[in-house]
């Protein structure tokens, strides 16, 4: 006997919830829409066997319909960096509480891949997008780049497009003044490669705070990831350090696995602090102190902007900054006599 092919439910339609409330289907689309002169109790009954049926609006038909087009694009680095993530859940929650669809594309870190991808949403004629840029190109250079589409960035501050950017240099004091309360005087730090030079927020906020109080033994750069270079296992190695900056928590939990296979004690002879505070931070051991970004508020902030200026095309750019917070955890220890 041949197997049978799976059941596909029948999706009810506009004119199934007409018949079964036995209203007009002008009637079941106003009474869905909240328009036309229909009386409570019409509404009622139609939303009460629309639910009931399982109805769904079709939406493509709607824009074609109404001009409203209710898709969004959502451009992000690397999905395997758990921040990113985050983020996503959030820009998608925010658009579904405004009626809009997400259209998610993960460029892999590769600017290239983001131009592709932004290019690609253009192509499939989304209203506008969200777009998380890398920070490997020099945001002076955006100007080379439009887009027939309204878009907001998220990260990265420029005079193109409403932005979305978060305190880093104030997070990078307030790792700062922690390490220095705990009594460190001798630091070394892993920034992101990816970051243009001159432009890491985090490190010179970090480098301001310290002022003539601590001393910087070393830097290096390093990829956003857990993946530390041999250079840079070579330089912990030395030992002569007692707290490290990183440059975010992935390069942060990284470092916390080199200490462990290098047999350095965390925090008690080498404290590691990070930035981003994402979902791994708090149960790494020791779980790490580092910045929290306000991930719920940037989408919020970010889509806000984006519905904004679709309503609005030719209002002046608008720039948004968030605030960051200290979240003190265990891998922050005074420094050994």
């Amino acid at each position: 006997m041949k197997p049978r092919p799976p059941a596909i439910r029948k999706t009810p339609t506009l004119k199934d919830v007409a018949r079964e409330a036995g209203v007009s289907i002008a009637a079941v689309s106003y009474s869905l829409n909240g328009g036309g002169t229909i009386g409570e109790e019409v509404r009622a009954r139609v939303r009460e066997v629309s639910d009931r049926l399982g109805y769904r609006p079709n939406r493509s038909a709607q824009s074609v319909r109404t001009g409203r087009n209710t898709t969004l694009g959502l451009v992000l680095p690397d999905l395997r960096n758990p921040y990113y993530p985050a983020l996503a859940q959030s820009v998608e929650h925010a658009a579904r509480q405004a009626g809009y669809t997400v259209v998610l594309i993960d460029t892999s870190g590769s600017m290239e891949n983001e131009i592709d991808g932004m290019r690609h949403l253009e192509d499939q004629g989304v209203a506008g997008a969200i777009w998380c840029r890398t920070s490997s190109q020099d945001t002076s250079e955006e100007e080379d780049e439009r887009f027939a589409m309204p878009v907001v960035v998220i990260g990265a501050p420029g005079l193109t497009y409403d932005n979305v950017t978060i305190n880093d240099r104030e997070g990078g004091q307030q790792l700062a003044r922690h390490l220095l309360a705990m009594g460190h005087k001798r630091f070394g730090i892993l920034s992101g490669k990816s970051v243009a030079e001159g432009k890491d927020e985090r490190k010179n906020g970090f480098l301001a705070e310290l002022g003539g109080t601590g001393e910087v033994a070393w830097q290096h750069k390093s990829p956003f990831s857990i993946d530390l270079d041999q250079d840079v296992l070579d330089v912990l190695e030395r030992r002569d350090v007692t707290a490290l900056m990183c440059g975010n928590d992935m390069i942060a939990i990284g470092a916390l696995r080199a200490a462990r296979q290098l047999g350095i004690a965390v925090p008690e002879e080498l404290s590691v602090v990070g930035f981003d505070d994402i979902p791994w931070a708090s149960i790494v051991t020791p779980a790490l102190t580092t910045v929290n970004q306000p991930v719920a508020e940037m989408a919020a902030a970010a889509l806000t902007l984006l519905l904004d200026r679709l309503a609005e095309p030719h209002r002046p750019i608008r720039h948004y900054k968030v605030g960051v917070r200290l979240v003190q955890r265990d891998s922050v220890g005074r420094p050994p006599a």
